[in-house]
């Protein structure tokens, strides 16, 4: 076939195949979306399989298809930056149950978001809580406190667990970090979290403080929500040598989308609780 006849019979085969192209794209999109839609407000294994089948088929195949035939290349920039706003603000939960804090510890108000969907309880485990004592001493009630006493209104127990300061592995970590008043600072943030918990306790809330000393060096600090149920996340922070703790990079899991990690993370901290005594 000459090459001009065969490019006469081609032209018209590729718009063919393009509307069909473009209609499968659409259906793919609109199954997308009805399966979201579908799953919205719903609960258990099946819904959460229906809405993640759904956001994958909206998201992942459909939009990066119109992406491909109809977005022009110097627009990529554009295209994605507008995506990635609006998917933050349709399904804020798209991305699959990870978030980053890459410059460090989550702010208060991050910190609070975090803590008020915990419906039954919030382990905290670090070194020496000084910024959590700091919430307390330094901020305004209602920036921190009265979500805390909300939460312990509803009945969650929150555990907290310290380094022991007179253990030789708080010695040895202090001597490494340059921290020589570590251990004193352990004592007055112990001493401060046991003067809320006798604070909370006059008030007789369902919720309630429990302090733990640990032997044990814990590697990381994590704000634990609810960790033995389905819906439980975590906000995470290993220690690194030489970077100051507050500015370590955080990231926060969900136990229903990254059940593998959050099992063993949980697994650690269950066995620092084991081995640790009441303050």
């Amino acid at each position: 076939m000459p090459n001009q006849s065969r490019q006469d019979f081609k032209s018209p085969l590729k718009r063919l195949l393009g509307r069909y192209y473009g209609l499968a794209g659409v259906i793919v999109f609109l199954v997308g979306i009805l399966l979201r839609l579908t799953a919205l407000g719903k609960v258990g294994f099946f819904w959460d399989a229906t809405k993640d089948i759904g956001t994958f088929l909206a998201v992942a195949v459909a939009i990066p298809f119109f992406y491909e035939k109809l977005i022009k290349s110097e627009e990529h920039e554009l295209f994605l930056t507008e995506l990635e706003d609006l998917l933050n603000a349709k399904f804020p939960d798209y991305k699959a149950g990870f978030k980053l804090y890459e410059s460090g510890r989550p702010s208060i108000s991050e910190k609070v978001d975090i803590l008020l969907r915990a419906k039954y309880e919030v382990v905290n485990l670090g070194i020496s809580h000084r910024s959590f004592v700091g919430y307390f001493e330094q901020r305004p009630s209602r920036e921190f406190k009265e979500p805390i006493l909300e939460l312990l209104r509803k009945g969650v127990v929150f555990k907290y667990i310290f380094l022991d300061p007179d253990c030789e592995i708080t010695k040895q970590y202090a001597q490494d970090r340059g921290e020589l008043e570590l251990n004193n600072r352990i004592r007055v943030s112990l001493n401060a979290v046991k003067a809320l918990q006798a604070e909370f306790d006059k008030l007789g809330l369902p919720g309630k403080f429990e302090i733990y000393i640990s032997s044990s060096y814990p590697y990381m600090s994590a704000t634990c929500i609810d960790g033995t149920e389905a819906k439980g996340q975590m906000l995470i922070s290993p220690y690194l040598h030489g970077i100051k703790r507050a500015e370590v990079p955080h990231f926060e899991i969900s136990k229903a989308e990254h059940e593998v990690m959050f099992e063993t993370y949980w697994k650690s901290i269950s066995e620092i609780i084991a081995n640790s005594h009441r303050f």
